[in-house]
């Protein structure tokens, strides 16, 4: 495996192309910022374009800014020029709009302008233009981006080996290569379904959620996608694994499916992936860095290192984060470290104002699917709809200010089988949950699968990502 991926690597060595230099703003270096609140990691944090809100989306594989027309009342500043940019399909000229007073939280960006889409969403992404000069390291626990001056890979190389490292972690530095049209950040991944392989590039995405493998290479290889109803597109191809080197990656995952036409790619590796691992994405300088906790398996049991230690227990495979957001909600994020075969229940224990345990009668969890170590979701807790479906629990978990680990079972919830939080007033009920979208929809908001056709994720998703190349 690691021969097989030196040599895609290989392949792809001289593409490298400095990225366009990021316009004279206020500097990101050494601010964190926290990423939206949502059940599905992805980079999205929150700004502001003069006094209205707007979410802003880091997206390192794309080389020019984009701004929706969504995001400005009545019609959108007239525009400064055309640039030419290349895109999936080809290049593209884009209108060029002022993006007057943007705020990235509280880093104004005076004077960047963007290419304006016809999105009816809203939102604002950042491209290579402004995040070239920066390592974003993503904490998935934590729901947190933070950025960094980029830096040389002999200085990550130097970094992991210097003495003093924590012997809790586990490291993978690995080679990003570029895109030789469209200048996109590419890791060579190896993708398993039964005895089928597809070993090549795939683009590094930080916007979207989840990955897209090329329905073509992939049934070449005599890999099988879902079903679908007659006439309807494919949606989505489960596999076993992609791995990124030998034996890191994660197992089993359902990649988007659709066309992808690219020479010089497979397809798209999202946080779905490197999101299991706590990441350091530097383009500019060709280095992706995973970190995870090591794990120490004795047959099928698995214990985590505890944080700065070489202490193997079962409690540090578990960890919990809460934060209050600007409205006021509690979200929840969970994560755990060691491999789940059959999926798992994590119940935890709300807390009152004084840290104490409280007693509200509403059995509160997360739900994993089957899948390896690292996986990690967020909720807020109570979300929206609970206060229709249990609007007792709605009220008694409004009033929580913390959560602490409680119990851990092995297998999934029944009614949530899929990676949700989920209430339960009572065993004998049925629980309600919250979960993450997938390739194949938005996920579940009610104690069973809804039997409809899924709807697609959100506009702002789709349009602007690198996908579908010609």
């Amino acid at each position: 495996m690691r021969g097989a991926l030196l040599v895609a690597l290989g392949l792809l060595a001289g593409c490298h192309r400095s990225a366009t230099p990021a316009p004279e703003a206020g500097s990101f270096a050494g601010r964190t910022f926290p990423l939206l609140s949502a059940p599905a990691l992805r980079l999205s944090v929150e700004g502001s374009l003069g006094a209205k809100p707007v979410p802003v989306l880091l997206d390192v594989d794309r080389p020019l800014s984009l701004v929706a027309t969504a995001c400005f009342e009545g019609k959108p500043p007239r525009a400064e020029g055309k640039v030419r940019a290349p895109e999936p399909n080809g290049m593209k000229d884009w209108a060029m709009v002022p993006l007057t007073g943007l705020r990235v939280g509280d880093v104004s960006l005076p004077g960047l302008s963007a290419g304006l889409t016809g999105e009816k969403v809203c939102a604002v992404t950042l491209g290579a233009d402004v995040l070239a000069p920066y390592a974003l390291t993503v904490e998935p626990l934590r729901r947190e981006v933070t950025f960094t001056e980029s830096r040389s890979r002999e200085a990550y190389t130097a970094e992991l080996s210097a003495a003093g490292a924590d012997p809790s972690q586990e490291t993978h530095l690995l080679e990003l290569s570029r895109e030789p049209t469209g200048d996109w950040p590419l890791l060579a991944a190896r993708v398993t379904q039964g005895g089928a392989r597809l070993t090549g590039p795939f683009v590094l995405s930080t916007r979207d959620p989840f990955s897209r493998l090329a329905l073509k290479p992939a049934e070449a290889q005599g890999m099988r996608p879902l079903e679908t109803v007659a006439g309807m597109p494919v949606r989505a191809i489960p596999v076993d694994s992609v791995e990124v080197t030998e034996g890191v990656g994660v197992r089993p995952i359902i990649f988007e499916a659709g066309v992808w036409n690219s020479p010089s790619s497979l397809g798209r590796l999202g946080p779905d992936v490197w999101g299991h691992f706590r990441a350091t994405i530097d383009a500019q300088a060709g280095v992706l860095l995973l970190r995870r906790p090591r794990v120490l398996a004795s047959g099928e049991r698995q214990r985590c290192a505890r944080p700065g230690t070489e202490i193997f227990d079962d409690e540090s495979c578990y960890a919990l984060h809460t934060r209050r957001e600007q409205d006021g909600s509690l979200s929840l994020s969970a994560t755990v470290y060691r491999d789940l075969p059959e999926g798992g229940r994590l119940y935890v224990e709300p807390l009152g104002e004084d840290g104490k345990p409280l007693q509200p009668g509403c059995s509160v969890g997360i739900t994993f699917m089957a899948t390896s170590r690292g996986a990690t979701t967020q909720h807020r807790i109570p979300w929206p709809s609970l206060s229709q479906s249990m609007p007792e629990c709605y009220a008694k978990l409004s009033s929580v200010r913390g959560y602490a680990l409680s119990l851990f079972e092995e297998g999934t919830q029944p009614g949530c089988p899929l990676t949700c939080a989920f209430v339960q007033e009572t065993t004998t009920r049925p629980p309600v949950c919250e979960c993450q979208e997938t390739p194949l929809g938005e996920g579940i908001s009610a104690a069973v699968r809804k039997s409809s056709a899924s709807q697609p994720p959100p506009p702002e998703e789709r349009p602007l990502e690198p996908e579908d190349p010609k």
